[in-house]
């Protein structure tokens, strides 16, 4: 099952003035490194504050997902990075009625 994600990432400040001094498409980077594990770049976005830039991709499976991060981490170009699993409106809306048939099933643990 293909599972889609958001990527939010701050880039170190080393490879912020690597990419000054020598500019490069940051979408093609990450088309490039997500095809490789057989996922697909839908569309990227340059951002500001928090995060420099936010890709939405599509990847075979989160050991995928997980895999491109760990390699993010590995090459030291990102400061941080945040993921965010993302679903369709209508698997959203499905994950509502089955939360509420399954809401009985349900209990909360009690603090002391």
């Amino acid at each position: 099952m293909t599972v889609t994600v958001a990527l939010f990432i701050k880039y170190e400040n080393d490879k912020k003035e690597e990419m000054l001094t020598h500019p490069s498409d940051r979408a093609e980077v990450c088309r490039k490194a997500i095809g490789a594990m057989g996922g697909n770049l839908i569309n990227a976005y340059g951002t500001f504050g928090e995060y420099d830039m936010m890709f939405v991709y599509n990847m075979p499976d989160m050991a995928s997902v997980a895999a491109n991060m760990h390699l993010a981490d590995a090459t030291g170009m990102s400061k941080y990075h945040k993921i965010i699993p993302l679903i369709s409106n209508d698997d959203f809306v499905a994950s509502q009625s089955k939360a509420g048939e399954l809401r009985d099933s349900y209990t909360a643990v009690k603090g002391d």
